[in-house]
């Protein structure tokens, strides 16, 4: 459902919110772990950021994060009922007839060379009424690709794709948050030990990790995914009005 792209460039609004900021959360906790254990040691991390991002690093998490989203999507729009976009299109599933039946007749116009199915046909042929959605969904798509001529599309785009790869790698956010707070609460273990009190820094990192595995674990879920999703295809179908 989200816009293509066809760029991993950083400086790519919807790449860097949606696809590199999912990939960087799964290294926040190791990064917070290292501040806790090695405060002096993270000052050498300007320089092998500078070499990561110019071997392609940015690119690389960029792609791995939208991989494991896209991979996992088909399976929502499965425990959803179909594609965002396609429900609402559907006679069987609109929430109000009205509305539906001026989107219909909106895309009607504005859509070449295809027949919106009446209620009757639809009950008749649902997966080729499906199949006639989605194809005004893909239409609708790379019509208002312009961030700027469709601002609220944009922006609820790139929410749902935010969300839908962060859940996508729910696991190795659960393994990275889990390490990192395991090492941070080891850390705390061992000053205590040796009767030294541990140092702010050390505290709020583990707090923060604790919070990540905690979100990680039990916030992020389908449903999570599923409030940026119907947004998105409610603006996207918006659209038809200025189209």
């Amino acid at each position: 459902m989200p816009m293509k792209k066809d760029s991993f460039d950083i400086s790519n609004p919807y790449v860097r919110r949606a696809r590199f900021q999912p990939a960087m959360l799964i290294a926040l906790p190791l990064a917070l772990a290292t501040l806790a254990l090695s405060p002096n040691g993270i000052a050498g991390w300007g320089a092998a950021w500078s070499a990561f991002v110019f071997c392609g690093g940015t690119a690389l998490m960029a792609q791995l994060a939208r991989d494991k989203g896209k991979n996992k999507e088909s399976w929502l729009y499965e425990r959803w009922g179909g594609k965002p976009t396609t429900r609402l299109l559907r006679h069987c599933d609109a929430p109000n007839k009205i509305l539906l039946a001026r989107r219909h007749k909106k895309l009607q116009a504005i859509v070449p060379d295809i027949h919106i199915p009446t209620e009757a046909e639809e009950q008749a042929n649902p997966r080729g009424a499906d199949e006639v959605y989605d194809a005004c969904t893909a239409y609708l798509l790379e019509r208002t690709r312009k961030k700027e001529a469709f601002p609220l599309v944009f922006e609820e785009n790139c929410n749902y794709g935010f969300r839908r790869n962060l859940w996508g790698m729910k696991f190795f956010g659960i393994a990275s948050s889990s390490i990192g707070s395991g090492a941070v609460i080891s850390a705390i273990l061992l000053e205590y030990r040796t009767g030294i009190l541990p140092s702010p820094t050390v505290i709020v990192c583990g707090v923060i990790n604790l919070a990540l595995l905690f979100v990680w674990a039990f916030w992020l879920t389908p449903s999570w995914v599923r409030i940026p999703a119907e947004a998105f295809a409610e603006r996207l179908l918006s659209s038809c009005e200025s189209l």
